[in-house]
């Protein structure tokens, strides 16, 4: 459903990015989101969450509206998209003290996000809790995807043991970590690396991680198992970084499958260096 209010500016985002695609800086004004997606209008839908295959909770939600969201999707598979480090922790004060996660399928956060809301895990287990004990590469730039396994293993294990089923980690040209304690225990995580799509030439990264989580939710509602949606949704974000529009229009299918299918065939396990 579409809500209009009086007087209220609709949500926009302005970026500016360098040479390569990158943002350097963005002004986003979305406060009609955070005020008015409430109790009241997500109550509206929760029959249709209910019928669902997939529901996104976006991280521009104030605490109360993924709260509500949370509760209107409570017996579907969800899947929380940060949105930036600052609600990345939204979806923490929105959960129940000890598991603040549980319920949430899916969860897909940058490196930056991931520090953040694995902190704000720590910080609702104890007040002052130390944040990350891994304090090394402050700009969370890595080589290989390893190397940001090892730096940042202890996040994912701390997202895992807070509620999450599945952590998305995206890092950009070195594709997605798909972490699961399968087992149910977080320090025993199963990791698998997604490679991304090497596209030829990078237009712009906006909108890159909106699509692969488009993309990868398209394919669950149709039924696609898990890994071969996340290889669509990489598949769709290289669609993306080769435009500048921030929206996916006039996309051939094929194209996707064809990317989808190279990604998915290089799909690997690995460890991190200090479990």
């Amino acid at each position: 459903g579409v809500r209009a209010r009086a007087g209220a500016r609709t949500g926009r985002v302005v970026a500016v990015t360098d040479e390569s695609g990158e943002i350097v800086a963005s002004v986003a004004d979305v406060d009609v989101v955070e005020r008015d997606v409430d109790e009241e209008w997500c109550e509206k839908f929760a029959s249709d969450a209910r019928g669902a295959r997939v529901v996104v909770i976006d991280g521009n939600l104030s605490a109360r509206g993924i709260r509500a969201a949370r509760r209107a999707a409570a017996t579907t598979a969800t899947w929380f998209e940060p949105v930036s480090v600052a609600k990345a922790v939204r979806i923490v004060e929105s959960g129940d003290a000890g598991r603040p996660m549980v319920g949430v399928r899916w969860c897909s956060p940058n490196a930056a996000e991931l520090r953040e809301l694995a902190n704000a895990v720590r910080r609702s287990w104890a007040k002052g809790s130390p944040m990350s004990p891994c304090p090394f590469n402050p700009e969370l730039e890595f080589d290989a995807a390893n190397d940001a396994l090892d730096a940042l293993a202890s996040d994912i294990a701390t997202v895992l043991a807070a509620g999450c089923e599945r952590v998305v980690l995206t890092l950009g040209s070195l594709g997605v970590i798909v972490s699961s304690a399968p087992d149910g225990d977080a320090s025993n995580a199963e990791h698998a690396h997604v490679p991304a799509f090497a596209v030829k030439s990078v237009a712009s990264l906006i909108g890159a991680g909106d699509a692969l989580v488009g993309g990868a939710v398209g394919a669950l509602a149709r039924g696609v198992d898990e890994m071969r949606a996340i290889a669509i949704g990489v598949a769709c974000a290289s669609m993306a970084c080769e435009r500048r529009e921030a929206a996916l229009f006039d996309v051939d299918a094929r194209e996707i499958d064809r990317r989808a299918a190279i990604v998915f065939d290089g799909i690997t396990p690995i460890k991190a260096a200090v479990q």
